[in-house]
C-alpha cells in the first residue's frame, strides 16, 4: 500500500515506518485497510459529538444495543463494527456473502446492522443474504433464552445469532478468549472447544460453519407476509431445522454463490440434534437423515483434504460440534458447562463413527439404527422409558424433584401399554419438550407424549419410523409468570390426570370438562400438540384470577371451593397475583436481613425457603468461597430463582425439595450454617400436625432436621417474627380503611380467636399479642391481606423461643456436648423494623390501657443455635 494512500487515509505525517512494518509482517491488504480506517477514530473516540457524527449511519437501534451490551466500551465496539461494515460498501452481492462467511467479527456486525433496516449496511447485507433479514423480526424473547439488553427492541434471533453465538461464543473460541466466551466451561473444556474450531479452520470449513450459524433459525423469523410466502412456496414451517434447510436449498438453487452448500445444508438440518439427544428428546434413529448426508459428503471432502473417508466424516462431525457448542452456549449464559460439553463431545464421536460407516439412503440407515433397539421385553422397555422421561425432566431432577416420581409414572402402566408407548416413541423426535412440559408432573408429561403418539397414528403417520412431535405451542400456554399461566399448569394437570395412557395411544381425543389435548398434522411426519381450554375452563381462569385479588373471606372461600370442585391444586403458599410485588417488598428488607450474616459460619450454607433470593445474594457476596444452596418446596419459587440465577450470573444454586428431609438432600453432618429467614412462622401457620394447623410440632421437626444436617461447630440462624410480652393495648383507627380492615381481620384470622372490646370513643382494647398480629397484617396492605391474615407472625416471645429450641434439640446432644444458644447483642436479638413504623404512620394510634402512647412492639428476632465443635 503506497505512502500516498496512507497519507490520504491517515492525514499528514510520515507513515513510511508503519507501512514498512506492516509489509514486513505479511499483513493482508484487508488488515492494512482496517488499520487505516480504525486510525480515523483515534480522536473521535474521546469526543462524543465527533463520534456521534461519525457513527450516525450505524443506526439508532444498533447503537442502543451496543450501549446496553457493552456499556463504557460501546464506542470502541461501534467503531470496530463500522470498520468491518465499511468493507461491504464497494462489494457486489457475491463478494459481500464471501466476506461475511470469511470473518466471524464481520458476520456478527452484519447481522447487528439488520436492527436498523433503513440503514445502508442493512440493505447491503439483505441483498447478499436475503434469508437472514428474517432474523430481524421483532418478537418476544423465548422463555428458555437470555433476555435482550434492557431498552432495546426484542429481536431474539439477532440477539441469539449476532450478539451471542457469533459475537461472544465463536469469536471467543477462535481467539481462545475465555473471558469473552463467558461463564460455563472450565479451562480444559474450553481449550478442547477451541481445538475443535482450529480443526475446522485447518480444514477450510469455518466459512461453512459461519453460514450455517447465520441460517440455523431463519425459519423461526420473518413477518406474517414472509412466512405466508414461504408456506405458499411449499416450505412447511412446523420443524424449524428442516424448514431452514429447505429455505437455504431454495436460495442456493436460485444462483447464490455459497461455499460448500451441501455441507451447510447438512449443518442447518442437523444442528441441535446432539443436545436433544442428551435431553432425551431425540432417539438415535432420528440421526438417519444427517448420517445419510455425511455419507454423501465424506468422499468428495476426503479427496479435497487429502485424508481418508473416516477422517472426512470426523471433520464434518467436528463442524456440527462447533455449531452445537456456540448455538447452545448462546441460549443462556452458563448453560454450557464441562458436563454438557462432555456430552456433546460424546455425540460427536458417535456421529463420526457412524458417519464413516453409513451406507445407503436415510431410510436404510434409520432401519439399521432402529434394529438395535427392538424388540424389547416389557421390563427392559419400562427401564428405557423411565430413563428417557428422567432425561426429559433433568432440569426438574437437578432442582430436587425426586426421581421416584418419574419412576412411579412409568410403574403405573401395564406391560402392553409400556410396549406400545415404547414403540411409538422409539422414533419420535420431540421439539421444545423441556421448555413446554417441564412445569407438568411426570404423569401429565407422559400423557402429553402419549397424546402426541395417538394423534400421529390417527393422522396416518407411521410411528414405527422417525416422526416429529412439535410441542412449542404449549410454551405459550404453560410458560410465563402471569396468574393465568400458572393456573393453566394446574388446569393442564386436571385435564391430563384422569386420561388413560393406553386410550391416548390408541388415538382417543381425551375430551374433558375443562379442555382437551389436540394435535394437527404438519409436514415431514410432524404432529403439532396443543392444549385447548373449554369455554368453562376459560371462564374459570378469569374468575380465579379475579378472586385472587379480593380481600374478602367469602371470595377466598369460593376460590378454594372452585379449585376443589375442578380438581385444581391450590397451594397454601400461593401468592399468584402479586408475587412480583410481594418479592419486591421482601427484597426491600435487604439491609435488615444482612445482620444475620455476622453469625453465619462459612463453608456449606443452606437457606430454607429463599423467597426472592436476597439472602442467597448476600451470602454469596459476603462468603465468596462458600457453597450457597437454597432449598424450597415450591416449584414456582425454584423456577423463578433459577431464571434469576442465570440472568444475574450468580453462583448459588437452588433445589426443589422438602426441607423436613434436609439431611437426605444435603447429607447428615455436612452443613456449616442453616438459615431460616421469615420461614418458621409460615411452617407454624400452614403445615398441619394431626390435621390441625398452628402447631409447634412441624417447627420442631424442621429444626431437628436442620440440626442433623449440621457439621460440628455448625449453626442454625433464625430470623423471624416474635411475640410481644403479655400486656394490654388500645388502638385508635385514623385511616379510613383501618377499622374495616380490623373487623375483617377479626373475622378471618385463623391463628387464634381475636379477643377485643369496643371502647365508647371508637377505639378497641385487646391483648398486646393480638394487637401485634393485626398491626403487622395491616401493614402489608389490601393486596397481601388475604395471605397475611392466614399467617401468625409472632409464635413465641423471645425468651420462650430460645427455651423451646434447646428443648427440641436436647436429645440430639452428641459426644461434643449439648446444643447452645449464641449470645447476641440486645439490638440484634429482638427489634422493630423501621418499615413498620413508616407504613403505619398516620393510620393507627397505639396506647396502653392507661392511654399512654407506646411504641410498636418488636417485629423481629434473631436466634442462633450452635452445635458444639
Amino acid at each position: 500500500m503506497s505512502a500516498e494512500l496512507w497519507s490520504l487515509l491517515l492525514g499528514p505525517g510520515d507513515h513510511a515506518p508503519l507501512v514498512r512494518a506492516l509489509e514486513a509482517s505479511g499483513a493482508s491488504p484487508q488488515v492494512v485497510a482496517r488499520l487505516a480506517l480504525a486510525a480515523r477514530y483515534a480522536g473521535a473516540l474521546d469526543d462524543p459529538e465527533a463520534l456521534a457524527a461519525r457513527l450516525r449511519h450505524v443506526g439508532p437501534e444498533a447503537a442502543a444495543s451496543a450501549r446496553a451490551e457493552h456499556g463504557a466500551r460501546a464506542s470502541v465496539v461501534l467503531a470496530a463494527r463500522d470498520v468491518w461494515l465499511h468493507e461491504l460498501v464497494s462489494l457486489d452481492d457475491g463478494e459481500v456473502l464471501a466476506a461475511i462467511a470469511g470473518d466471524t467479527e464481520l458476520a456478527a456486525a452484519a447481522i447487528e446492522a439488520l436492527r436498523d433496516p433503513a440503514e445502508h449496511a442493512a440493505a447491503r447485507v439483505t441483498a447478499a443474504l436475503p434469508l437472514v433479514a428474517a432474523l430481524a423480526t421483532p418478537a418476544a424473547p423465548p422463555v428458555e433464552h437470555d433476555p435482550p439488553p434492557a431498552g432495546v427492541t426484542a429481536r431474539p434471533l439477532i440477539d441469539h445469532v449476532a450478539v451471542r453465538a457469533l459475537g461472544r461464543k465463536l469469536a471467543a473460541l477462535e481467539r481462545r478468549d475465555a473471558a469473552r466466551f463467558g461463564v460455563g466451561p472450565g479451562a480444559a473444556a474450553f481449550a478442547a472447544a477451541c481445538a475443535s474450531v482450529e480443526a475446522v479452520r485447518d480444514a477450510g470449513l469455518l466459512p461453512a460453519v459461519r453460514l450455517a450459524l447465520l441460517h440455523l433459525d431463519v425459519a423461526k423469523g420473518g413477518d406474517a407476509a414472509t412466512r405466508a410466502a414461504w408456506e405458499a412456496a411449499g416450505v412447511d414451517l412446523t420443524i424449524h431445522n428442516l424448514a431452514s434447510a429447505r429455505l437455504f436449498e431454495r436460495w442456493v438453487a436460485s444462483g447464490a454463490r455459497v461455499p460448500d452448500p451441501a455441507l451447510v445444508t447438512a449443518l442447518i438440518e442437523g444442528h441441535g440434534l446432539a443436545g436433544q439427544s442428551l435431553r432425551g428428546e431425540t432417539p438415535r434413529p432420528a440421526f438417519a437423515r444427517l448420517l445419510a448426508r455425511i455419507a454423501a459428503l465424506r468422499a468428495p471432502l476426503a479427496a479435497r483434504l487429502g485424508v481418508d473417508e473416516a477422517r472426512a466424516a470426523a471433520v464434518i462431525a467436528e463442524c456440527l460440534h462447533v455449531i452445537n457448542v456456540c448455538d447452545t452456549a448462546a441460549v443462556r449464559e452458563g448453560l454450557v458447562d464441562d458436563a454438557l460439553l462432555a456430552g456433546l463431545e460424546g455425540v460427536r464421536e458417535w456421529l463420526a463413527g457412524q458417519g464413516a460407516r453409513a451406507t445407503g439412503d436415510a431410510a436404510a440407515i434409520e432401519a439399521a439404527l432402529a434394529a438395535a433397539a427392538t424388540p424389547r421385553e416389557p421390563a427392559v422397555e419400562r427401564l428405557a422409558l423411565a430413563e428417557r422421561l428422567a432425561r426429559l425432566r433433568a432440569g426438574r431432577l437437578r432442582a430436587g424433584e425426586p426421581r421416584a416420581e418419574t419412576e412411579a409414572a412409568i410403574a403405573g402402566l401395564d406391560d402392553a401399554t409400556v410396549l406400545a408407548l415404547g414403540r411409538a416413541l422409539a422414533g419420535c423426535q420431540l421439539w421444545y419438550c423441556e421448555a413446554a412440559t417441564a412445569a407438568l408432573s411426570p404423569g401429565a408429561q407422559l400423557r402429553v407424549l402419549a397424546a402426541a403418539a395417538g394423534a400421529a397414528r390417527r393422522a396416518g403417520v407411521d410411528v414405527t419410523r422417525s416422526w416429529h412431535a412439535q410441542l412449542q405451542p404449549l410454551i405459550a400456554r404453560l410458560g410465563g409468570d402471569a396468574p393465568h399461566a400458572r393456573y393453566r399448569v394446574r388446569l393442564a394437570e386436571a385435564i391430563l390426570g384422569p386420561l388413560d395412557v393406553g386410550q391416548l395411544l390408541d388415538g382417543g381425543d381425551g375430551l374433558q370438562l375443562l379442555g382437551t389435548v389436540e394435535a394437527r398434522l404438519g409436514g415431514d411426519a410432524a404432529v403439532v400438540v396443543e392444549l385447548k381450554d373449554s369455554d368453562e375452563a376459560s371462564a374459570l381462569l378469569t374468575l380465579l384470577s379475579i378472586y385472587e385479588r379480593k380481600s374478602s373471606a367469602a371470595f377466598h372461600a369460593t376460590l378454594k371451593a372452585l379449585c376443589d370442585l375442578y380438581g385444581l391444586r391450590k397451594d397454601d403458599f400461593d401468592r399468584l397475583h402479586n408475587e412480583a410485588a410481594y418479592l419486591a417488598t421482601m427484597n426491600a428488607a435487604r439491609s435488615d436481613k444482612a445482620r444475620m450474616l455476622d453469625f453465619v459460619r462459612p463453608g456449606r450454607i443452606v437457606e430454607v425457603g429463599p423467597g426472592g433470593g436476597v439472602v442467597l445474594d448476600l451470602l454469596e457476596d459476603r462468603f465468596g468461597d462458600s457453597e450457597v444452596i437454597g432449598i424450597d418446596v415450591s416449584q414456582e419459587v425454584v423456577a423463578a430463582l433459577a431464571a434469576r440465577r442465570s440472568r444475574d450470573r450468580r453462583r448459588w444454586r437452588v433445589i426443589e425439595a422438602d426441607a423436613f428431609a434436609l439431611p437426605t438432600h444435603v447429607g447428615v453432618g455436612t452443613v456449616d450454617t442453616v438459615i431460616f429467614c421469615s420461614v418458621l412462622h409460615e411452617i407454624y401457620s400452614y403445615v398441619a400436625h394431626e390435621g390441625a394447623r398452628y402447631r409447634l410440632e412441624p417447627v420442631r421437626a424442621l429444626i431437628r432436621a436442620a440440626y442433623r444436617a449440621l457439621a460440628p461447630g455448625g449453626r442454625i440462624v433464625i430470623r423471624d417474627g416474635v411475640a410481644p410480652p403479655h400486656g394490654t393495648r388500645r388502638l385508635a383507627f385514623v385511616a379510613p380503611d383501618a377499622r374495616p380492615t380490623f373487623d375483617l381481620f377479626v373475622a378471618q384470622f385463623e391463628g387464634f380467636r381475636v379477643q377485643y372490646r369496643d371502647l365508647p370513643d371508637g377505639r378497641v382494647e385487646l391483648p398486646s399479642h393480638h394487637a401485634m398480629e393485626f398491626l403487622y397484617t395491616y401493614t402489608w396492605g389490601p393486596d397481601s391481606f388475604p395471605y397475611e391474615v392466614r399467617e401468625q407472625y409472632g409464635i413465641l416471645t423471645y425468651e420462650a423461643y430460645g427455651a423451646a429450641l434447646l428443648d427440641w434439640l436436647r436429645d440430639l446432644a452428641d459426644a461434643g456436648g449439648a446444643p447452645r444458644l449464641v449470645a447476641l447483642p440486645a439490638a440484634f436479638a429482638s427489634y422493630l423494623q423501621p418499615g413498620y413504623v413508616d407504613a403505619l404512620a398516620g393510620k393507627i394510634v397505639l396506647t396502653d390501657e392507661l392511654d399512654r402512647p407506646v411504641p410498636l412492639p418488636d417485629s423481629n428476632c434473631l436466634l442462633v443455635v450452635e452445635r458444639p465443635g
